[in-house]
């Protein structure tokens, strides 16, 4: 009984460990894709993760070139039409990733007028219109989940995987690099989109959601027959050690 006991305590203590490092990895290696209803009627779903990705859908990047944000200007004009302050600091990368609009298309895609929120693993959302996905301006770029830096290599390992992305272009910076900056920001969004560091500053940086797991498509389409779903599994750290801990806890109750 002595065993049963201390091998109780031993896999709670695993359960306990586990759990911690499962928040402190935060990093995503699949992405779920939903689509609903107007009403909120699911109509498709699939999961697809990082490996299937890049054997599947076009690759977006060529782990070379390196994609950049732009941080708050706080001094002179705001939005930067230079776009000269503040963007070496907010290199992103030399990134691979996967176009938001193939991943879109695997249930059914995105029409005019729907939404569509990209969810992080902590429960962040940003919600974009289907026009940034599937029609943005040259200033954005395409809009894209990277999950592989050459910097760290690919997700887990690329801890700010998988990425909200946008490859901008070269047009305004001074050095020729693909920047979505301010100026970008402010020529290609609704102003209802745009992000301000502390309510007053424009930037980028916060438009780029870490960690995604689920993207759902809003729109407007009525609910027909069954909806489907299509699923590419794999196995879970935190489902194995949650069994773990709940045999470790029956283990020691039947000590006490």
């Amino acid at each position: 009984m002595n065993l049963l006991y201390n091998l109780g305590k031993v896999l709670i203590l695993v359960l306990m460990i586990g759990l911690f490092f499962g928040a402190a990895s935060a990093a995503t290696t699949e992405v779920t894709i939903e689509k609903y209803t107007a009403e909120g009627i699911l109509l498709n779903t699939t999961t697809v993760d990082y490996q299937w990705m890049e054997a599947h859908l076009p690759v977006v990047g060529d782990g070379i070139t390196h994609y950049y944000l732009q941080g708050p200007v706080f001094e002179g004009d705001l939005w930067d039409p230079t776009e000269s302050v503040n963007v070496e600091t907010k290199d992103m990368g030399a990134l691979k990733g996967t176009a938001v609009k193939d991943l879109c298309e695997l249930v059914g895609g995105a029409a005019e007028g729907d939404k569509i929120t990209f969810i992080a693993a902590d429960g962040l959302k940003k919600t974009f219109p289907q026009k940034y996905i599937y029609h943005p301006e040259p200033a954005m770029g395409t809009v894209f989940l990277s999950w592989y830096s050459k910097e760290d290599g690919y997700v887990p390992e690329y801890y700010t995987g998988i990425r909200l992305m946008f490859t901008g272009d070269t047009s305004l910076n001074p050095w020729g690099y693909h920047v979505f900056g301010v100026a970008d920001e402010k020529a290609t969004m609704d102003e209802q989109d745009w992000y301000y560091y502390s309510g007053k500053y424009p930037t980028t940086t916060g438009l780029s959601v870490q960690n995604i797991e689920t993207i759902s498509i809003v729109s407007s389409v009525q609910a027909k027959g069954q909806p489907e779903t299509t699923s590419v599994p794999s196995p879970s750290f935190s489902l194995l050690i949650c069994i773990l801990g709940v045999f470790g806890a029956v283990l020691l109750f039947r000590k006490l």
